[in-house]
């Protein structure tokens, strides 16, 4: 039992330090003036340090959709991005992530089983599947375009691109995040980080990374 309660302990330190191990900033995008907030941390692995944008890129280009076709949803989600968009969306100085640099990402705050709680936002996610924000992150729940030009899932999932290709063609790999379900799921998938295939023809949101 004590053995048992000393796992569970250091287990929540360890944690607990991967939540905090990250300073904040503010960036400035010289092509409109607007001001993001960003984290970084250092990979405990290599010691490389990494600096993401800790809010959604909201950078027009041909191909980027503001929720609903309504612009004041930028405001706070930022725009919803093609493929061929996202690739060319981020300032200079900064890339679209890669699929390994969200990897990277996602282990460093716990995991898939428990990244999402530290990823995400404290509010805006439905029935209450809010995270904590430990990790600076705050990724919101900003939905998806539709090939179609439809919209859906905003308050529920929150999707971001990489700029790596997946094996379909007409697919690239993407990150998402998910509200927890209805109460009778017990809310398994509140915390977790998902990695999947999405139409390069959708549009989702966009995390840039400094180069």
């Amino acid at each position: 039992m004590m053995k048992q309660h000393i796992c569970a302990v250091l287990a929540t330190l360890f944690f607990t330090q991967l939540a905090i191990a990250q300073s904040t900033d503010t960036f400035i995008d010289s092509r409109d003036g607007q001001t993001y907030k960003t984290i970084s941390f250092k990979e405990a692995s290599t010691g490389k340090t990494f600096t993401w944008m800790a809010q959604n890129l909201n950078y027009k280009v041909e191909g980027s959709y503001a929720y609903d076709d309504n612009e004041t949803n930028r405001k706070e989600l930022g725009l919803l991005y093609t493929w061929e968009a996202a690739k060319k969306g981020c300032p200079n100085g900064w890339h679209l992530s890669t699929d390994s640099e969200w990897a990277k990402l996602v282990n460093q705050f716990g995991g898939m089983d428990y990244a999402g709680e530290a990823l995400k936002s404290v509010k805006g996610w439905k029935e209450d599947g809010n995270g904590t924000n430990s990790s600076g992150f705050d990724a919101l729940p900003g939905g998806q375009r539709r090939p179609d030009g439809s919209y859906m899932v905003l308050g529920s999932l929150g999707f971001f691109w990489t700029s790596s290709p997946a094996g379909a063609e007409g697919k690239a790999w993407g990150w998402n995040f998910h509200y927890g379900g209805p109460p009778s799921s017990n809310k398994l998938n509140l915390k977790k980080a998902f990695r999947f295939d999405v139409n390069v023809a959708g549009a989702v949101s966009v995390r840039c990374v400094r180069d």
